[in-house]
């Protein structure tokens, strides 16, 4: 320790740290130095002492109570708890950090809450910029900002608009794909029907979707026994059609009629039987009417 006169009174003492005392003029008074070291040491270990607890703020993080005690909510998933700690902690030593880490870390991915995620984000970098987090921390701020921002957008009405527009487009969209789907599984299902090209020949050898010809003794067992073969030269005579098609004119009556077909009046009830479906009675005759005439043996 080095002691530099700066005047009849007062002294320098170099060192670290510094102090000035004052010169009682030793020789003169006989108080000797050394009762003077005592404070020049309790100086010195008090100002040493402040730089320690400076410097073992983050010790103290490590050990404080309510870090502690939120940092185990935390983990417990009570983050209400966990908040309240972490302030208390900042109420009590606001130059610790991780308080302000962990909190923002609470409001970014389980309060939602952008702007304090940003706030405590920024006060941990203010506190210690040269953590070794700083750019991870940096890189988490800028990814809060980004839905922050997204966040005011989307709220907007105009934008709110445009989403449901986007989903009820995307909606229609998938049911047009559904409805072709279904289209195409039921053509699918459809049985092929196989055509032949009028361009393309038919193989002499098997010959497409041809019956082979049946033989005359096929044709003899198949035909009907009432089928009778008209001797060669002669002419079948055709049959008689089993009934016939009358028009109703004006003046028509059953009786008239029966008179013009059968050549008796009083077989009018053989028409009418024939036609009760769509006659009231045998009198019901409009002009124009159909009428079925049935074929009788004389």
């Amino acid at each position: 320790m080095k002691t530099e006169k700066l005047s009849n009174d007062l002294v320098r003492v170099s060192g670290r740290p510094q102090a000035i005392v004052l010169n009682f003029n030793f020789e003169k008074t006989g108080v000797r130095m050394n009762r003077f070291i005592p404070i020049l040491l309790v100086g010195i270990m008090a100002l040493t002492g402040c730089e320690k607890d400076a410097g073992s703020i983050e010790e103290r993080e490590e050990r404080d109570p309510n870090v502690l005690s939120g940092q185990q909510y935390m983990e417990q998933g009570n983050y209400d708890a966990a908040i309240q700690e972490f302030k208390t902690a900042l109420e009590q030593e606001p130059r610790m950090a991780r308080p302000h880490l962990d909190l923002a870390i609470i409001y970014q991915q389980h309060k939602i809450n952008y702007i304090h995620a940003i706030y405590h984000y920024d006060r941990y970098l203010e506190l210690r910029p040269n953590a070794e987090k700083a750019d991870f921390i940096e890189e988490q701020k800028m990814k809060v900002a980004q839905a922050l921002a997204n966040t005011l957008v989307n709220n907007s009405p105009e934008v709110k608009k445009v989403i449901q527009q986007r989903n009820t487009l995307i909606q229609q969209n998938n049911d047009l794909k559904r409805q072709l789907a279904d289209a195409l599984k039921k053509k699918a299902e459809e049985p092929v029907v196989k055509t032949v090209s009028a361009d393309k020949p038919i193989s002499a050898d098997k010959p497409e979707n041809t019956a082979p010809a049946p033989s005359p003794e096929t044709i003899t067992k198949t035909a009907p026994k009432s089928a009778s073969i008209a001797p060669a030269g002669t002419s079948q005579v055709p049959t008689k059609p089993k009934h016939q098609i009358y028009h109703v004119v004006a003046g028509d009556t059953l009786t008239k009629i029966a008179t013009r077909y059968y050549g008796d009046s009083g077989k009018w009830d053989i028409i009418y039987e024939a036609n009760k479906g769509m006659m009231r009675s045998p009198g019901d005759l409009r002009v124009g009417q159909t009428l079925v005439i049935p074929s009788i043996q004389n």
